[in-house]
């Protein structure tokens, strides 16, 4: 009896502890859709026979990666518009395929969906908008160990301006309820596999849940083998648990031209708008905190 008390404690405790971050509002699916696996995803994307109708402009590539709080208000899309923030990259986390609100922010653009959590009827998950049409574009899933929700990762490849490299785009929402780090250490190594398999630029973005030490260096380790390079940013708005940020950009073979971060009420996260370009030489790897 005193076991099981303590057991109920602690699983109390570690709910409120991450209780500001996103927590699920579905039950688990008894059934789930099968996603093509890690080798699949790799092999489409270096299949090179698809058309490119159009690339994307390898001198200035503007990015701005938002978790909008599973799409429950389209204010998100006001906030980015008053800026003047019209991103050749969109990348979001929870958002909602049953709303087009951001094709008032940029019209032209083609939207990739990668289902999360959700009811059946309206699931939220990750989706990267983009200026040019993905050249190929799969799709990797996890699942919460806790409530057995799905958690996605997105895979696009663009190509470039005058480089005969793709872009390879990878939009994340990491794990959230664990008691250790084994099930977030297996959704990252799902994307550096992916990651390891692409001979070109790399931009790895989402909200990575990096709520303890432990889970950012789970990431920072993996950072380091792939070359890949965190952001700074002038202000530096993210949200933040116990110190640690949750979302973060990394790159490898892209120079930052300008990294900030906006504050706003629209969600419980706030945005980062950085603008990319293709660099020389790969950036050097800096710490996930």
């Amino acid at each position: 009896m005193l076991r099981q008390t303590r057991n109920l404690l602690a699983t109390s405790i570690v709910l409120v502890l991450v209780s500001c971050t996103t927590q699920p509002e579905a039950p688990a699916r008894l059934t789930v859709e099968p996603m093509p696996a890690t080798e699949a995803c790799i092999a489409s994307l270096a299949d090179t026979s698809g058309i490119m109708s159009k690339a994307l402009d390898s001198g200035s590539i503007r990015v701005v990666n938002w978790n909008i709080q599973k799409g429950k208000s389209t204010a998100w899309v006001g906030d980015l518009a008053e800026k003047a923030m019209g991103p050749d990259l969109l990348i979001l986390q929870e958002a909602s395929r049953q709303t087009d609100a951001w094709q008032d922010l940029v019209p032209d653009h083609f939207a990739s969906f990668a289902e999360g959590f959700g009811p059946n009827w309206s699931p939220s998950g990750v989706m990267t908008v983009s200026a040019a049409q993905p050249m190929t574009e799969c799709e990797l899933v996890a699942h919460e160990p806790w409530f057995g929700t799905r958690k996605a990762t997105l895979i696009t490849e663009y190509g470039l301006t005058d480089s005969d490299h793709t872009l390879l785009v990878v939009n994340i929402h990491g794990i959230n309820f664990t008691f250790g780090v084994d099930e977030l250490e297996k959704q990252f190594s799902q994307a550096r596999a992916v990651i390891e398999a692409h001979d070109g630029p790399v931009l790895f973005s989402g909200d990575f849940n990096t709520w303890r030490g432990e889970r950012a260096r789970v990431l920072e380790d993996m950072l380091e083998e792939l070359g890949l390079n965190a952001l700074e940013y002038d202000v530096d708005h993210r949200k933040r648990f116990l110190g640690w940020a949750l979302d973060h950009i990394y790159v490898r073979g892209l120079y930052s031209e300008h990294a900030t971060t906006l504050d706003s009420q629209a969600s419980d996260h706030n945005p980062m708008a950085v603008q990319l370009r293709l660099a020389d030489e790969p950036p050097r790897v800096r710490a996930a905190r």
